[in-house]
């Protein structure tokens, strides 16, 4: 997708979207509008990259980690907020489940995750209006079940932090387009998981070199299936569907033999197997700058540890390290679970060897503190770069993993055991660990069992990676847990942001 995010910024279709209201009774013959842009395929790719620009909130050099992270991450018994983020009472709400409806960053993840969803709403209508002429019919499909897949991604990020959201499924022509009410969550999940299934029929499995990184087929079953993973989690008078819609889309992906795990696991994070077997999807980032692009951030200084002049903004909890090291140091090669030294520094002797120093030159008790004798700090090393020279340069492009084949194994074995096919979802546990991990096979063989190592395994896999606080909540475990963990403030009220106040204040049909 790298090629694609350099055709056009988002900004340039912002300004696309014609209006009922004429506010000038003058226009220019040689400016472009929603009705002239769409002239060829180019057009409807620069459209498309639009639609893509907003992912994950990359769309802003500091925003991309100060709303995206705490937004994602603050929400999970996995990390505590470092000392730097005491500074901003909008980032410490979220970590203390206060959120209220004025709240920046939420409002932020709110707007641009709509923006995404406006951006495909024009792809979808406008690059559907289009000719033959204009577009190959199989060129036409293919842009327009991307924008399908985007469409459907938005509103699912948006639906798993808010109770209500507004379903969008046009763009606004005018004001009055403006005003509509929230759906209930039902509504939510069909047209999320419609957006998805269309996208899935149409998208290739894979693409030449110069497009790696769009959206597949895989990734579009890999998202249904998870929809309806999740959605089973919340409707069980109907979770028997929403179970055996998953594990088909599940299969689909597995059975592909299109991904395979990877065996070095802080590989996919640290910029140095970007794009691998295991990358059903990936945030497209780079570090090169030509011709004025700019696809990097500082998202790095914003997690690495103060000890390696990071801002101290989020570790790793003790309930985390306690939960890596619970089944102690039966790795093959003596060590703890291999996860936990690609998620986290902490102080071990694998850390600790001077002969090969692994903190990027030192020692973990040089780097933490040479005076000091409390070695309790877990700092996170998932996400960043590999190199001393990257880590201390300002700003870095490495890709950013959205969904791996790990996290179709794990969600397939989960559907298949809540389908009472136990004895099949073991080996999609055991084939995680074993290369991720280089673990035994997990022991037990009966349900419980199996629902108990999948909650293990989804903590040691998806560290910082956003699952954790959804994946209590649709277990059904999400006050006790965090409670139980030292999170207090979790209440039925605080499973959910308020919208917006921005929304409720332009929306006439949101009271």
């Amino acid at each position: 997708m790298k090629k694609l995010l350099y055709i056009l910024s988002a900004s340039i279709l912002l300004g696309l979207s014609s209006c009922d209201e004429d506010f000038m009774d003058t226009k220019s013959p040689d400016q472009l509008t929603g009705d002239s842009f769409w002239r060829n395929v180019s057009d409807a790719e620069a459209g498309l990259a639009a639609a893509y620009s907003q992912m994950e909130c990359a769309t802003s050099y500091w925003g991309f980690a100060e709303i995206k992270f705490p937004v994602e991450m603050y929400p999970s018994d996995l990390v505590r907020i470092g000392g730097d983020a005491y500074n901003y009472e909008d980032w410490l709400s979220i970590y203390n489940f206060n959120v209220n409806s004025a709240n920046t960053q939420t409002t932020s993840y709110w707007n641009i995750h709509y923006k995404g969803i406006n951006f495909a709403n024009q792809v979808i209508e406008k690059v559907g209006e289009m000719t033959e002429e204009q577009i190959d019919q199989a060129k036409k499909n293919e842009i327009i079940a991307e924008a399908h897949f985007l469409r459907g991604y938005y509103h699912l990020k948006l639906l798993l932090a808010w109770e209500k959201i507004i379903v969008r499924d046009a763009y606004p022509k005018g004001l009055s387009d403006i005003d509509k009410a929230l759906s209930e969550r039902t509504e939510c999940w069909d047209f999320i998981v419609a957006d998805f299934a269309k996208a899935a029929a149409t998208l290739p499995g894979s693409y030449d070199s110069a497009n790696v990184g769009r959206v597949t087929k895989w990734a579009a079953y890999a998202y249904l299936g998870k929809a309806n993973l999740y959605r089973a989690g919340e409707e069980s008078a109907n979770s028997g569907e929403y179970y055996n819609a998953a594990k088909t889309a599940f299969a689909e992906v597995v059975n592909s033999n299109n991904f395979s795990l990877v065996d070095n696991f802080i590989s996919m994070f640290d910029g140095t197997n970007q794009n691998s077997s295991e990358a059903v999807l990936e945030l497209q980032l780079s570090n090169n700058t030509d011709n004025g692009a700019w696809f990097k951030f500082p998202h790095h200084r914003w997690i690495k540890p103060k000890g390696l002049y990071g801002w101290d903004e989020i570790a790793g909890s003790a309930f985390l390290l306690e939960e890596f090291k619970k089944e102690g140091k039966v790795a093959t090669d003596g060590r703890y679970d291999h996860r936990l030294y690609g998620t986290l520094f902490f102080d071990d002797d694998y850390f600790n060897d001077s002969d090969n120093p692994r903190v990027y030159g030192y020692t973990f008790r040089e780097w933490w503190d040479a005076s000091s004798t409390a070695y309790d700090y877990t700092g996170f090393r998932k996400y960043l770069p590999s190199t001393r020279e990257e880590l201390d340069a300002y700003s870095h492009g490495n890709n950013m993993p959205l969904m791996r084949y790990a996290d179709v194994l794990l969600m397939y074995a989960e559907t298949l055991n809540e389908l009472n096919e136990t004895a099949a979802a073991i080996p999609h546990i055991n084939n995680v660990r074993a290369m991720h991990g280089g673990l035994p096979a997990m022991t037990g063989t009966d349900k419980a069992a199996v629902t108990a190592q999948i909650e293990h395994e989804r903590i040691c896999e998806f560290a910082m990676e956003g699952s954790r606080f959804h994946d209590l909540r649709r277990w059904g475990k999400l006050n006790e847990t965090m409670a139980a963990h030292g999170r207090s403030g979790v209440t039925d009220a605080s499973h959910f942001f308020p919208i917006p106040e921005s929304e409720a204040n332009s929306n006439n049909n949101i009271d």
